[in-house]
């Protein structure tokens, strides 16, 4: 098992939440990473795969056994993050994501029931097969077990009751099924239009529309992020000396702590590529 000391994580909301890929394709960079870049972590490229992949999934960058990492951490941090920046770009931009994302944006696709409405007749038809089912199977019961006649009878009764209630035309009881089934079958339609309408929000036709969505956010997060705010230890754990930067969301913090340098040179990145994108 690895101890917690052999993990080094740097929070990597900075960057890698500027990117398209951080909830659905991210960690799949790491095939076009330089092996250059994992020789300065201090590992090779399956480990590096495998971390990288932990990584994007989780939102923390998490290297196991980066020998290296610490220095990187202090003294290369920008470069680290300039060049994962521009590996993700390369790879959204090629043809093997386009063609991942418009098979995870099928797969994805709400269905929507086939199952037409049935009409009121439809219903009257189908409650009175389930009465006479029902009234047959107890008097084969019955006939089988005569025994059971005396304390089957109510059951007879029941169900001949009901067969002449759902043949009246004007039987209330049928309407109330037919009622239940419009509304089971507005719900159904108004729940497929609802996902339908999630589905194209969430995987828009056009990838670069996402990709659009995730810069804005980034960029529009990070701005609000201080930089220069205060720390105190807490029973052995930094927080916030303000108590409304406690209340913050954990991508603010995790911008927060991956720190300034870092998210100038991913704001400026993601500045770049969102206005290529609105050519």
């Amino acid at each position: 098992m690895r101890s917690i000391l052999s993990t080094a994580r740097i929070g990597i909301a900075a960057f890698a939440g500027i990117v398209i890929v951080l909830s659905l394709y991210a960690f799949k960079t790491v095939h076009t990473v330089t092996d250059d870049l994992w020789a300065r972590l201090g590992m090779n490229k399956t480990e590096g795969f495998e971390g990288a992949k932990n990584s994007f999934m989780r939102g923390y960058l998490y290297y196991y056994g980066a020998k290296n990492i610490k220095s990187i951490a202090k003294g290369d941090r920008v470069a680290v993050a300039g060049e994962l920046l521009t590996t993700v770009k390369q790879y959204i931009n090629s043809d093997a994501f386009k063609k991942e994302y418009d098979q995870e944006r099928q797969q994805a696709k709400p269905h929507q029931d086939a199952t037409p409405m049935r009409t009121k007749e439809e219903v009257r038809k189908d409650e009175i097969d389930k009465m006479e089912k029902g009234l047959k199977q107890t008097e084969e019961m019955i006939r089988k077990t005569p025994s059971l006649a005396k304390s089957m009878q109510g059951v007879i009764d029941m169900y001949k009751k009901n067969i002449v209630d759902y043949k009246d035309p004007n039987s209330k009881t049928i309407e109330l099924f037919f009622q239940g089934e419009k509304l089971k079958y507005e719900r159904s339609t108004d729940g497929y239009t609802k996902d339908l309408t999630k589905w194209k929000e969430s995987y828009p036709a056009d990838y670069r529309e996402l990709i659009k969505t995730r810069l804005q956010k980034f960029l529009e997060l990070s701005a609000t992020v201080d930089f220069n705010a205060e720390l105190k230890e807490v029973n052995g754990k930094q927080k916030f000396v303000n108590p409304d930067y406690e209340g913050k969301p954990a991508d603010w913090k995790e911008i927060f702590r991956a720190g300034k340098d870092i998210t100038e040179v991913s704001r400026k990145f993601a500045q770049q590529w969102l206005a290529g994108l609105g050519k």
